[in-house]
């Protein structure tokens, strides 16, 4: 029996990115659709339209961390492989 392929950093990296960018396509969306609601005055419905930004933003943010974290860690690595 294999064992299973660990992804790579990189690997992670693009995959956080693909979901990030998911979400804040969603985000947009959501942006949007609330402008054209106030743009009618309906003010309750825009927004009702963003509260779901209370649940995405932080899932945004979350993933933004991760990557940037992955990336300086492994900046981290390779500046102590050079010096060690």
């Amino acid at each position: 029996m294999t064992k299973p392929k660990t992804p790579t950093d990189a690997e992670i990296i693009a995959a956080n990115l693909a979901a990030l960018r998911g979400r804040l396509r969603r985000a947009s969306v959501l942006a949007l659709d609330a402008c054209t609601a106030m743009s009618e005055a309906r003010q309750n419905l825009a927004i009702g339209t963003i509260a779901e930004l209370e649940r995405i933003l932080p899932e945004c943010d979350a993933l933004f961390r991760t990557i940037m974290l992955l990336h300086r860690s492994r900046d981290s690595f390779e500046q102590n492989q050079v010096h060690s």
